[in-house]
């Protein structure tokens, strides 16, 4: 790359990649890269105390964080072991899937921010430098990128979440389907009723609810429904629950101290990797939160994206294609899954948000 080719006013800082976007996949991608001994800096526009969801890691998480080393640092955070799913779809009598037999026994609930804080902390601690509250603004200049007229470097990793960055004049996304979370954070704390200490899952006319205990005696509930219903018709809680007890008993149980209302779609970027640059975690691909995995499937592609990205770097020009050829392998067979799943809910299949789902099947 010719140093000539950036503005006069840039600064000789120089990494070897930027990660934009602090989240699981950033953070979990600047560590592989970093421990590889390549220059990494890790800009976040946000700070580690904003509200983050998505709470419950499944089973499959614990080889993960062994694979990573963050199995030590994951247990001092003090995780609640999540020991199934209950799950009332398809049937007002909720289904179990009981952990005690998975191979890599029990899940966890954890609380976001603390995790998310363990998995900065350790980027820092492999050499990564974190900047928090900055955004991160690219441009192309040749073959490489520069920041904000401060910082060049020969790559660039897009985690910044869902819409991702416009990279090359570019950020479509393939969509298969919209949901809209109302998000619920409750307090416990001087609570007497005890919740459901599991994962439970409960599918209404108009939705479905996932509520789930974390840490510090708290407990998250949150209502997803189609975009569409919430804006033309709106969306009453109390009416929700009517087909849904253990978040009833949830939301009666504690005292809710924040909500907000989030988008979930399931898409895929159209191009997930160009030149000198990959998108990861949630850029990448974002899932239906029904699946349990979009954390899980941060830090599991994390060291096999750092692998490409290393790769590209000692000019092997087929890694990039080869890692996201994966990811949309696995993106086309999770959009099979998700959409049979919704499939086998009939209770309210002439409702609108179940005949919009029926009908991508068809």
């Amino acid at each position: 790359m010719d140093c000539n080719e950036f503005p006069m006013n840039v600064s000789n800082e120089f990494v070897d990649v930027l990660v934009a976007g602090g989240g699981p996949a950033g953070s979990t991608v600047a560590l592989c890269l970093a421990r590889r001994g390549l220059s990494v800096r890790l800009m976040e526009a946000g700070s580690c105390q904003d509200p983050r969801y998505g709470e419950t890691l499944p089973p499959e998480i614990n080889p993960v964080l062994q694979q990573l080393s963050l199995h030590r640092e994951f247990d001092a955070l003090a995780p609640l072991p999540a020991h199934g799913i209950l799950s009332a779809w398809g049937d007002a009598v909720p289904a179990e899937t009981d952990f005690i037999r998975n191979v890599y026994g029990c899940g966890w609930h954890v609380d976001r921010r603390t995790f998310d804080r363990m998995l900065l902390r350790e980027a820092e601690r492999a050499g990564v430098e974190v900047q928090l509250g900055r955004r991160c603004e690219v441009r192309r200049s040749g073959e490489g990128f520069w920041l904000a007229a401060e910082y060049r470097s020969r790559f660039l990793v897009d985690a910044t979440g869902r819409n991702g960055l416009r990279i090359d004049d570019d950020a479509l996304r393939q969509t298969d389907d919209e949901l809209i979370a109302i998000a619920l954070t409750l307090d416990l704390a001087h609570s007497s009723v005890a919740i459901h200490p599991w994962t439970c899952i409960e599918a209404t006319p108009n939705g479905w609810w996932y509520s789930a205990p974390i840490p510090n005696r708290g407990a998250v509930a949150m209502f997803f429904t189609d975009p569409a219903i919430y804006r033309e018709e709106g969306i009453v809680l109390a009416q929700q629950l009517d087909h849904a007890g253990l978040a009833a008993r949830c939301l009666s149980a504690g005292r809710v101290s924040a909500s907000r209302v989030l988008r979930a779609a399931s898409s895929c970027r159209n191009t997930i990797d160009g030149n000198r640059w990959l998108a990861v975690g949630d850029s990448a691909l974002s899932l239906d939160p029904l699946s349990g995995r979009g954390i899980f499937n941060a830090l599991r592609w994390a060291d096999p994206a750092a692998e490409a990205i290393a790769s590209c770097l000692d000019q092997d020009g087929d890694a990039l294609p080869r890692f996201s050829a994966e990811v949309r392998r696995q993106y086309a067979e999770y959009v099979r899954q998700r959409r049979v799943h919704y499939s086998t809910e009939q209770r309210w299949a002439e409702h609108r948000f179940w005949r919009g789902r029926r009908q991508a099947v068809a």
